[in-house]
């Protein structure tokens, strides 16, 4: 089995890149020019390939047939909107959605699904599809959009092997997720946990089928005043 992981520099791709390698997947890692050194410290020596676009993932081909694609990709700056530029508003929903349709779209025309050959487009959502949070307007807006691209796909391909996913959750202890400084990040969720759900999930034979994957935190806590 490969996989590709996109915005593999993150918290997140890591552990799921890590997650993959101990169910002996194959993994490729897609990342931005920008972060390729952050890649290459990281796995140094495991082998796997690494594909570096320029701006948007979106620019990435392969002739290679993944069995699964993973989308964790995403910005998070929390601040009242009214305190956003425009320029900052158009990136977030550039990185966070419109580069990640963009891309499956690629990947679907690329290699047509098939009724007997399954195939895994895994979305990482947040809490945020869900719900509505002071402070991350665009992004709430961002996640909610994937909800519903996603819905709209399985009912798209329901008659194929292939598959839309919405892995959502609470906030994990990565560096996004310690830009909540109002929180105590030992209420965090372990990223390492959360991507051997989303590994297990998609690796499992069986029938069943869970679109939207919903983790969240049970206690969070504050930081002290």
């Amino acid at each position: 089995m490969r996989a590709a992981i996109f915005g593999a520099s993150g918290g997140l791709a890591k552990a799921l890149a890590h997650a993959l390698l101990e169910h002996a997947w194959q993994v490729d890692l897609v990342t931005r020019k920008a972060n390729l050194a952050k890649i290459q410290d990281e796995f140094n020596g495991d082998g796997m390939a690494v594909h570096v676009v320029e701006r948007a993932y979106a620019e990435f081909t392969s002739s290679h047939d993944f069995d699964a694609y993973f989308f964790p990709q995403a910005l998070f700056a929390p601040k009242p909107l009214i305190e956003m530029s425009d320029a900052e508003i158009a990136r977030e929903i550039e990185v966070g959605f419109l580069d990640v349709i963009q891309a499956a779209r690629k990947l679907l025309a690329a290699h047509p699904a098939k009724q007997d050959a399954r195939r895994d487009y895994c979305f990482v959502g947040s809490t945020s599809a869900y719900a509505g949070f002071k402070n991350t307007s665009v992004y709430c807006a961002v996640k909610h959009g994937l909800l519903g691209f996603v819905r709209a796909m399985n009912d798209e391909y329901a008659q194929t092997g292939t598959r839309f996913w919405l892995f959502s959750m609470g906030t994990m202890d990565t560096s996004m997720g310690r830009k909540l400084v109002e929180q105590d990040p030992s209420s965090f969720l372990n990223p390492k946990e959360v991507a051997e759900r989303m590994v297990d999930a998609i690796a499992s034979r069986s029938n069943l089928f869970e679109p939207e994957v919903i983790l969240r935190r049970r206690t969070i806590r504050f930081r002290e005043k």
